[in-house]
């Protein structure tokens, strides 16, 4: 079993691969083809403008979300590092759990007559 930590990369070509990976998921191209053009009334303005707008919201949403959840998780595997019997209990309880899902699942079936 291998331990060791992957080796670091450089943050550039880290970005670099989440926004390539973003743009070329198809679920964010269907919310922005089907969901963001209802909320564009020509009667206001360029439409072009008006959707770079909800586009640039959408982007700056996202971005405050997931940064919060990116310092929420930092800290709380800087806290996790400090208490390893907590995380050896994890485990064990995340094991049984998966375990006692199987066993429940195998003997929930459909009795064969």
């Amino acid at each position: 079993m291998a331990t060791g930590v992957p080796g670091a990369r450089p943050l550039g070509r880290a970005f670099l691969d989440g926004a390539v990976v973003n743009l070329l998921n198809p679920k964010t191209a269907l919310f922005f083809l089907a969901f963001l053009p209802q909320f564009v009334d020509a009667s206001r303005g360029h439409v072009g403008a008006q959707l770079l707008a909800l586009g640039a919201l959408f982007v700056l949403l996202g971005v405050v979300t997931d940064g919060a959840y990116a310092l929420a998780a930092g800290g709380a595997a800087r806290w996790l590092r400090g208490h390893p019997r907590l995380v050896e209990t994890e485990r064990w309880i995340a094991g049984s759990t998966c375990v006692g899902l199987g066993l429940a699942a195998t003997l929930s079936g459909e009795q064969r007559k």
